[in-house]
């Protein structure tokens, strides 16, 4: 039989001082590292990263999540990426309903092209009961799961896309590789993904091209022909579309938070962008 004083300590006190008494980063850390494919993150109510595991970390290129601490998705994801990161952080925050698996697109920590995740977003709160941040968990979508179990032509198109947008590519091609109708393609991309396919196809392009300019002195020029773009206008056209910026303004951007790069360089970018 039970002490009367244990009797009387409710579920909630007995998990409440079992978490108290844990020293930190033993709850999800080491889980996760197990996982294939999968990570979370917690961001503090300015969406900067406040924790996460270290798979996380590793998605985007850094050594350990101490790296991410206080940044937010704008340094580590362009633009037309993190805008839609931030846009459903912002939802979890204000209304305090959480998101459950969304499918979006993030930098693959493979190559520079896209990967699609599977994500969930969950409102944290403090003390007094008000919002304090948001927890996600990611999964990388997999043969498996659903959206490409239904629709295995999705899968085709996309390893297509992926292996082949520094090529001249269109629509058309996509289609025919997956064996369906080019309209059968817009259909499925849309309800699955919520984007056209030329839309995905821009996206993973740009993805690339915001990589060389964030990580490379590469020429505009060369960049456009590597990433798919055939020139530098059509680049600079895709960049002022889904970005609002020129390459070399987003390029320009990064080169100040980057004191390796030479002087050189960066009083020539500086030039280059003011004489746009």
């Amino acid at each position: 039989m039970l002490p009367l004083d244990q009797k009387e300590v409710s579920p909630h006190m007995i998990r409440a001082e079992f978490v108290d008494s844990l020293q930190g980063g033993q709850l999800f850390e080491a889980l996760f590292e197990v996982i294939p494919g999968a990570y979370y993150f917690v961001k503090d109510l300015n969406c900067r990263f406040v924790g996460g595991s270290q798979s996380f970390a590793q998605a985007f290129n850094e050594e350990s999540i101490d790296a991410m601490l206080g940044k937010t998705d704008y340094d580590f994801s362009p633009e037309f990426l993190a805008d839609a990161f931030f846009a459903d952080d912002q939802k979890v925050l204000k209304t305090g309903k959480p998101i459950f698996n969304k499918i979006e697109l993030v930098p693959s920590a493979a190559d520079a092209s896209l990967d699609w995740l599977c994500t969930t977003k969950i409102p944290l709160k403090g003390s007094d009961g008000s919002v304090v941040g948001l927890a996600g968990v990611a999964r990388v979508v997999r043969d498996t799961d659903s959206v490409y179990a239904e629709h295995p032509e999705m899968h085709r198109i996309v390893d297509f896309v992926r292996a082949n947008y520094r090529t001249k590519l269109s629509v058309a091609d996509m289609a025919k590789v997956s064996g369906i109708s080019v309209s059968s393609q817009e259909r499925l991309f849309k309800t699955t993904f919520g984007l056209t396919p030329l839309m995905y196809l821009r996206k993973t392009r740009l993805n690339a091209a915001c990589k060389l300019l964030r990580d490379t002195e590469t020429s505009l020029a060369q960049i456009a022909v590597q990433c798919g773009f055939n020139d530098q206008t059509n680049m600079t056209r895709a960049f002022r579309l889904e970005l609002k910026i020129t390459p070399l303004r987003y390029r320009r951007r990064f080169a100040e938070k980057k004191p390796k790069l030479s002087r050189r360089a960066k009083a020539r970018l500086d030039q280059m962008a003011q004489a746009q």
